[in-house]
Parts: structure tokens; C-alpha cells; sequence
């Protein structure tokens, strides 16, 4: 839920304590994100976020650290170069919109005193980040929109900035309680409150008061909480898995707050953690991709050409049969009537010619073109085995993203493609080590022996060094999946099958019945000199044929540890 009219009033009462505070370091994690770190009188040092993201935007105080890009873009170097240094003059919202004005004043570069606006529009889609000058003018934004892009303004530096087109509703504030009972007679609040009134989302509205109030009662219960929010009396909460409120709803389980700035902390960190985690896993994705589709491609022409032999073999026999013919040669400029003696008794054939050559020139042709394929080919059979091995590398890879969690594991998925090429390596003064290391998910089996799984090549390379070679070892045979473990030397039957579904389960054909699933102690399991991460050799195996089953495999499961 991105912050409504009602929840940026309160959250900008909070953060008048920040007026005459100094800006002393600007930063830009993310393309949506904003972090000023500031320090004053009323708040100490502080660090205020202003996120304008689609679903999570809002603006609040954080004590969060977040990971900053390799190089700063170029709206915060913009940024760096007029706020740092400013003190904020003040906050103020713009009516009951989603619009926060960040009055600032410093000095520039000369000394000259400046006054400058940083301008918050937190409105899904179209919000957006401005700085603006004492004239009105764009210096930048967050967000850039043409003329062909937005019809009804233009966001691009030194533009004139315009505000978003005012909405047709009342103030929430300004509306007596009976202009409230009459807006409220036969229609229920959740459509009216916000269609009525400036601010208000549809959670507020559901929250503020029930349908199955009386009209009388409506107008009241939205009068009274818009009276104690408009005398600055506020009481945040969280409703868990909908969002933040600057008020305590009526009929809803929630989570009481001191602060809204606490209330967005709660509310928003794991939303905020699992946003960055889907950006860094779609863009590892899209590398992925783009691999294994150069790969299939190239694989599929090598296929062609291999199976193109009868083409090949054709040109040669028309060629030995031009120069074997050109004596008794009954020709025109495009075709060679000659005799093959291939066939059993001799025929007579047609061989096209061109006529731009003479039929010696096109005898060799033929054998140019024959040699040609013929090398081609025998290149092709040399790729084929490791164009099918890197194929199925990488499908691995691409099953490995899905079953990442953490940023942990994405860093890992992110270090393996670098080595093995795909990627380029950051930038060596930005290069961290993994703190912590993510670990192989961990199964239960009803008998308490233990299963491990390995989530991506790291991981299997790990339990291929570490487990014990009496353990039994678990693949899904013939497409990508994870290694798996189970902790046992002789297993029961009952565990050995749960294993054999965990294992069809981390698999590409998880959707599949049936799906064959090998196993092996582990002493019989080798991993090649020089193969890619992942692969190995088996013998000794036997199959099982099972179906997966997600109830049946996740209460097994141990709790992940989640960013």
C-alpha cells in the first residue's frame, strides 16, 4: 500500500522536527529511492527516506543502511551538489494530496544565498522526485516524462514544474459532520469516503467506519477520527499484510505504534527487502536468459548442419558426375543432362547449372560447396556435446534463481556467472565478501533423519565436498534440479521415497507425475576436472519413479532464515 492524503499529514506533522536541520549527505540506492542524511537541533542525526516507488512510496525517518549503486546516477550527483550543505526552511503538504514541498535554503558555489524546493509526489505510477529553484524551473527529477509520455504536464529539467491537476473533493477536514451523514445515506463508506473526500484511501476507508453502520452513525464515527487527526492527535498502526494507518481502526487487528515512522519501518521492511530481491533477481534472470537463448540458437544451427549430410553428399556426387561426364556432356546454360553411375543400372539425372560459369567452374563449385559443409559439420560435432552441456548449465541456473531467498544467494548466483563469464565483475574498490554464507534447505523426514538440499551450485559443490560417503545421494534424472542429500547410510523406504520427491520436487519437471529420480551412495558420485559448477558423474544408481507434492514436502520443511 503506497501512502495516502491522511498517513502523509500525519507523517509530515512528525517531521517538522526536522526544520533547520543540514543536509550533509545525499544518496540513491535504487532508481525510486532517496536518502538524506541530516542532522539538527530537534532531531540529532537522522536519515530521511523519500521512496516514490509504485506500491511502497512514501516518506519517512529510517534507521535502515542500504547498498549504494557503483556509481552515484546522475540526479543525485545533481543533488549532492545543491542540498548538501542546505538546511530545510520547511514541510508542508499540499492540501490533502500526495504531495510533500521540502522548502530549502544554502548557499551555492559563489556564496550566493539560494532557495530551492525538493517536491515528493507520491502517486503510484506518476510519482516522482523534483528539485526546483526560487523560479519554478526543473533542475531535475527522478522520473523524466515527454510530452509524448504525459499529456497533461512535462517533467524534464528547466521545464517550468506544473502540479498534478487538482482533484474535484472536499477537504476532509473542512466537512461538518452532517454534510458527512448526508454523504453517507445509501451508499457504503468504502466507495464514498474516498470518492468524496481528498486523501483518503480505500483501507482508510473500510478502516474508518463498518458498512453495516446507520447513516447517523457513519457521519460520526468519519467526523470524529477526521477531528482528532486534524488536532494533531495521532495513533499508528499496522494492519499486517495491508498497510499503515495514522489511526486505530475500529474493527480490524492491528499493530499499535508510537510513531508513524515506526509504523513504516515495521510495515514496509520486508516489503522493501523482497522489492530489492525481485529487481536483482530479474535482472540476473534476464543475463541468464539471454545465455541460453545464444546458446539454444547456435546449438539448433550445428543440429541443422549435422543433419544436412544428405545436402553435402549431394554436391560432391554432382560434382564428380560433372567432371566424369564432361566429354559426353548434353547441357544447356542451366541444367547438365549426365549419366550416374551411383545407380544401379545408370540413369540419367538433371544437375542445375549456373550460366554464369562454365560446367568445370561449376563441377568445382559443387566441391566448394561440399568442402564447405563437410568442415562445417565436423565443427559442429565437435560443439554439440558442450553446446548440451552448457544448455542444461544454464537451465540449471535459471531453476537455481527460482529457489533463491535471500540476498545471500543471489550474491552467490551473481559470483558464479561472473565466473564462469557471463557477467562482468563489479568494480574491485565496490567488491565485498559474503559476510555469511546461505546454507542447503534442510528436510525432516517422520523418522527424524535429516535431507539436505542444495539451492544452487555453491551449495552443491559444498555437500559434494562435505557429506560422508555412505550418504545416499538423489538427482532427478535427465533435467535440472538440486542435489540431495539424505544424512543416512541406510535409510528406511519411507525416507528414501520422501527423498526421491524432495529431490523431483527441486527439479525442473517439479510439475510433472512420475517423474524418475536416481540414487547412489556418494562415494559413487564424481565431479570432472574442469567441469562447470554442479556437474558430476554417477554409477551405482537405481531409479524411483514419484510424484512431488508441495502439502506434503513444506511442513517438512525448516524455517529459512530470510533477509
Amino acid at each position: 500500500m503506497a501512502t495516502d492524503g491522511l498517513s502523509l499529514y500525519a507523517t509530515v506533522s512528525e517531521l517538522q522536527i526536522l526544520k533547520e536541520a543540514r543536509i550533509d549527505k545525499v544518496q540513491q540506492p535504487d532508481k525510486d529511492l532517496l536518502l538524506l542524511h541530516l542532522h539538527g537541533a530537534g532531531c540529532g542525526r537522522v536519515r530521511l527516506m523519500l521512496n516514490i516507488h509504485n506500491e511502497n512510496g512514501r516518506i519517512q525517518l529510517t534507521g535502515n543502511t542500504f547498498e549504494n549503486p557503483d556509481v552515484a546516477p546522475a540526479f543525485c550527483m545533481l543533488l549532492r551538489k545543491h542540498l548538501i550543505g542546505c538546511r530545510i526552511a520547511s514541510i508542508e503538504q499540499v492540501g490533502m494530496d500526495r504531495i510533500a514541498v521540502f522548502s530549502l535554503y544554502g548557499k551555492n558555489e559563489l556564496q550566493d544565498a539560494v532557495e530551492l524546493k525538493l517536491i515528493a509526489e507520491l502517486m503510484g505510477k506518476h510519482g516522482n522526485l523534483f528539485l526546483v529553484d526560487s523560479s519554478g524551473k526543473i533542475l531535475d527529477c527522478m522520473r523524466h516524462f515527454g510530452p509524448d509520455e504525459d499529456s497533461l504536464r512535462i517533467c524534464l529539467p528547466n521545464c517550468t514544474y506544473v502540479e498534478p491537476p487538482k482533484q474535484a473533493r472536499l477537504h476532509p477536514f473542512e466537512v461538518s459532520e452532517q454534510a458527512l451523514t448526508e454523504l453517507a445515506k445509501g451508499r457504503p463508506p468504502r466507495l464514498w469516503l474516498g470518492n468524496e473526500l481528498l486523501g483518503i484511501s480505500r483501507l482508510c476507508a473500510q478502516q474508518i467506519c463498518s458498512d453495516e453502520m446507520p447513516p447517523e452513525q457513519i457521519g460520526f464515527a468519519c467526523y470524529t477520527v477526521l477531528r482528532d487527526l486534524s488536532e494533531g492527535h495521532f495513533h499508528p498502526s499496522v494492519i499486517p499484510e495491508k498497510g499503515v494507518l495514522p489511526f486505530t481502526p475500529r474493527n480490524a487487528a492491528c499493530l499499535p505504534f508510537s510513531t508513524m515512522a515506526e509504523a513504516q519501518e515495521a510495515f514496509y521492511r520486508m516489503r522493501d527487502a523482497q522489492a530489492i530481491l525481485t529487481k536483482r533477481r530479474s535482472s540476473l534472470r534476464n543475463t541468464i536468459e539471454h545465455a541460453l537463448k545464444r546458446t539454444v540458437k547456435k546449438l539448433d544451427t550445428y543440429l541443422l548442419q549435422i543433419s544436412d549430410e544428405a545436402s553435402m553428399e549431394q554436391d560432391r556426387r554432382y560434382g564428380e558426375l560433372l567432371t566424369a561426364n564432361l566429354g559426353t556432356l548434353k547441357s544447356s546454360p542451366t541444367v547438365a543432362v549426365v549419366w550416374d553411375y551411383y545407380a544401379d543400372p545408370p540413369v540419367e539425372i538433371s544437375i542445375p547449372l549456373s550460366a554464369q560459369y562454365s560446367v568445370s567452374q561449376n563441377a568445382q563449385r559443387y566441391f566448394k560447396r561440399y568442402r564447405k559443409a563437410k568442415t562445417a559439420r565436423t565443427y559442429a560435432l565437435s560443439q554439440v556435446d558442450s553446446l548440451k552441456a552448457e544448455r542444461d548449465y544454464l537451465e540449471g541456473l535459471l531453476l537455481n534463481l527460482e529457489a533463491c531467498s535471500s540476498a545471500e544467494e543471489l550474491a552467490e548466483l551473481k559470483d558464479e556467472l561472473v565466473s564462469e563469464g557471463y557477467l562482468k565483475p563489479d568494480s574491485e574498490r565496490r567488491v565485498k565478501s559474503i559476510a555469511s554464507k546461505s546454507e542447503p534447505i534442510r528436510y525432516q523426514a517422520p523418522d527424524g533423519t535429516t535431507i539436505r538440499v542444495g539451492k544452487n551450485n555453491r551449495q552443491n559443490e559444498m555437500l559434494l565436498k562435505s557429506e560422508a560417503p555412505e550418504y545416499i545421494w538423489l538427482h532427478a534424472k535427465n533435467v535440472a534440479a538440486s542435489h540431495v542429500y539424505i544424512e543416512s547410510a541406510s535409510p528406511s523406504r519411507e525416507t528414501l521415497v520422501l527423498a526421491a520427491e524432495i529431490a523431483a520436487y527441486h527439479s525442473k519437471a517439479s510439475g510433472s507425475a512420475q517423474v524418475p529420480v536416481d540414487y547412489t551412495a556418494h562415494r559413487y558420485v564424481k565431479k570432472p576436472s574442469g567441469a562447470r559448477p554442479g556437474f558430476v558423474n554417477y554409477f551405482n544408481q537405481h531409479t524411483l519413479y514419484v510424484t512431488p507434492e508441495a502439502d506434503k514436502l513444506l511442513p517438512l520443511r525448516f524455517q529459512e532464515r530470510r533477509i
